[in-house]
């Protein structure tokens, strides 16, 4: 009797644990400073998929997140989620791009992808400075963003 007790007690205990660990990770919130990939839906949209910072697909750091106002205007990517339990409550994710000078990047209908250099319609990241001033970027394209203080400039390759 003792014997099945213990047995069916290590067996709860292999399930259980793994499994608290692999739902609580599908549930989990991002946090600020988290890296994303954006994955297109099929209803135009776009979802966030957490990725490591250094991962070639992480074209996106969330850098703030907001629940009573939007994000700082700016050039952030928006993702607009309800709030659990608050009816009228939305939560806005404000992402910035995760780039450094010599990336090269893509922009779709909704967000940049990061890319191959070469790649038809990329663009390459030619400078990032720590301030909101576009004018550092010339007559490059510029991503501006006000916190944290940040300029990406694209160009054509």
């Amino acid at each position: 009797m003792k014997l099945n007790l213990l047995a069916y007690g290590l067996i709860a205990l292999v399930l259980v644990v793994p499994g608290y660990f692999i739902i609580g990770d599908m549930f989990s919130e991002p946090e600020v400073g988290d890296c994303a990939e954006p994955i297109s839906t099929s209803d135009g949209k776009f979802d966030m998929d957490e990725t490591n910072c250094t991962s070639p697909e992480a074209a996106y750091r969330l850098v703030k997140l907001e629940m009573k106002k939007s994000c700082p205007q700016g050039d952030y990517l928006v993702q607009t989620a309800s709030r659990a339990g608050k009816p009228a409550g939305l939560k806005h994710y404000c992402f910035v791009l995760n780039a450094s000078e010599g990336d090269c990047l893509k922009r779709g209908s909704a967000f940049h992808e990061r890319v191959a250099c070469g790649t038809g319609g990329s663009q390459r990241v030619s400078k990032v400075t720590a301030s909101t001033d576009r004018s550092v970027c010339g007559d490059r394209e510029a991503r501006t963003y006000p916190d944290p203080a940040m300029t990406v400039c694209l160009e054509k390759p």
